[in-house]
């Protein structure tokens, strides 16, 4: 049987969560209360120990293209 898990909030780290517990066998629900995307998006620093977690995602390669 396939846990279920609810995260609230669909910031980065929201997103982030979800991606892993995906990854890791669970079905995963986000929910946001904001109605829409933010026009102003959210900035952020990453650097050190997080770009080996850009490798692991598949995501370094795109946050290098907004540079």
């Amino acid at each position: 049987m396939v846990e279920s898990v609810l995260v609230s909030g669909a910031s980065v780290a929201g997103l982030a969560a979800a991606y892993w517990l995906q990854r890791n066998g669970y079905a995963v629900t986000v929910v946001e209360r904001y109605p829409g995307l933010r026009p102003g998006g959210q900035a952020i620093d990453v650097r050190g120990p997080a770009l080996e977690v850009l490798d692991r995602m598949g995501l370094r390669a795109a946050a290098e293209d907004c540079k």
